[in-house]
């Protein structure tokens, strides 16, 4: 899939630091401050000395109790897409104005959870390393294994809170492996923080059952005939045999066609908007001329100097990994009490909700049966219709209404209200 996909992320800011941190209002005077006490903290780990690796985080306490508040961290996709992004598109406390100010967002995700962004793997954002050199999901689960190790004794007040990974996009690939390794780690003693559940938004988590959902999809939205979808359907089953086969080259070649049979010039990720400018389709030059004033790169100290929403060369590493699937990691977490909750924007057609339905309904896990048998039930938000909700069990697949790729974004009060059902284990 040559289009990048486009993880964008979350995780909320907040500004007003003690001691030896600092305040956004010191980088950028029109900064508008979130309310006063509530703590950042950014910076590096390392996580391979080998490839001196080492990955930026930028971590924003809850506005509410953040000592009890939930710790949630926010994987970006791409892959090779930086978690800045989502900061100021989606669920941060700011969105960056044109003239370089800082607006406040009434719907930031730390209205009450502690949200810790990462650029990874290294490359991304402000990481860095020797050179790039991840190209797997196993590499993907041991780097951020350290990083979460590390960071937590770095940390200690957060070890102790619940914790929750969640990601948009790419993530579907990163969030299962990374919730694999931890639970494995959890259960040989190395890791004791108190990991409870996952969310997957617009996730790219199973190509070999992704794949047939772009005709039905594209052919219900009325952007295909049926006569292609019928096409589009022996194109889909060859491109299963291709990933069966293990023969990636074809399957680059067969599986890409059907994307390309639909997307045209489509806005990909929000089919009811234009694509502008391409390949992202959005506007982030604002974003992109913030985070490289030297004052703000000054405050963060961060080591690269040229900031890109998405690096080409990463998303170019990871050729063979993108059409491997990573669902049979998720059973391992259902039956550790791990919650999983599958959410999909309707308007997305990269990874569109009939692909994110047709892989849960599929994934082999005990409560399998009960899960397609369960009733579609309305989602709503104090009193509107929201989406729809299927649930048996831990596990949770939502469709969210008048949404695309970038949930949060286009629907940031609902998106709020799902992260809440996420982490306090509410039913939808």
């Amino acid at each position: 899939m040559r289009t990048t996909l486009l993880l964008i992320a979350i995780v909320a800011v907040t500004l007003a630091l003690k001691g030896g941190r600092q305040g956004l209002k010191s980088v950028v005077d029109k900064a508008r401050p979130l309310p006063r006490g509530v703590t950042q903290h950014y910076g590096y780990i390392n996580v391979n000395t080998d490839y001196d690796a080492n990955l930026f985080y930028w971590m924003f306490e809850s506005q509410s109790n953040p000592k009890n508040a939930p710790t949630v961290l926010w994987m970006t996709g791409g892959p090779g897409c930086s978690s800045e992004l989502a900061l100021f598109f989606e669920n941060g406390p700011y969105t960056v104005a044109n003239n370089g100010s800082l607006l406040p967002n009434p719907y930031s995700w730390n209205k009450f959870a502690n949200l810790l962004f990462i650029d990874q793997p290294v490359g991304t954002g402000f990481s860095y390393a020797n050179e790039d050199y991840v190209t797997n999901e196993q590499q993907v689960g041991v780097e951020m294994f350290t990083f979460l190790t590390k960071f937590f004794a770095k940390y200690p007040q957060y070890s102790k809170n619940d914790f929750y990974i969640v990601g948009e996009s790419y993530g579907g690939h990163y969030v299962p492996s990374v919730a694999y390794k931890l639970v494995k780690e959890a259960q040989a003693g190395n890791f004791n923080v108190p990991f409870k559940g996952i969310g997957l938004g617009n996730g790219w988590v199973d190509p070999y059952h992704q794949y047939p959902g772009y005709g039905k999809f594209g052919y219900e939205n009325g952007l295909i005939d049926a006569n292609t979808w019928a096409q589009l359907n022996q194109t889909a089953q060859q491109c299963q045999q291709d990933i069966q086969n293990e023969d990636w080259d074809n399957a680059n070649y067969d599986c890409n066609s059907i994307m390309g049979a639909i997307a045209g010039s489509l806005n990909v990720y929000n089919i009811k908007l234009q694509c502008d400018p391409p390949p992202l389709c959005y506007d982030f030059s604002d974003i992109t001329n913030y985070l490289n004033t030297a004052a703000v790169q000054a405050k963060l100290g961060v080591k690269v100097s040229d900031w890109e929403p998405c690096s080409d060369d990463v998303n170019g590493m990871f050729g063979v990994d993108r059409l491997e699937s990573f669902a049979y990691e998720l059973p391992l977490l259902l039956e550790s009490n791990i919650r999983v909750v599958v959410y999909n924007g309707d308007l997305d057609l990269i990874c569109n909700w009939v692909g994110g339905h047709m892989w849960v309904n599929a994934l082999k896990w005990s409560g399998q049966k009960a899960f397609q048998k369960a009733e579609v039930k309305t989602w709503s938000v104090d009193g509107q219709e929201a989406g729809t909700v299927q649930s048996s069990g831990l596990l949770d697949f939502v469709r969210v209404y008048q949404a695309g790729h970038m949930v949060p974004h286009d629907q940031p009060k609902n998106a709020l209200a799902l992260l809440k059902n996420i982490v306090t284990g509410s039913q939808f």
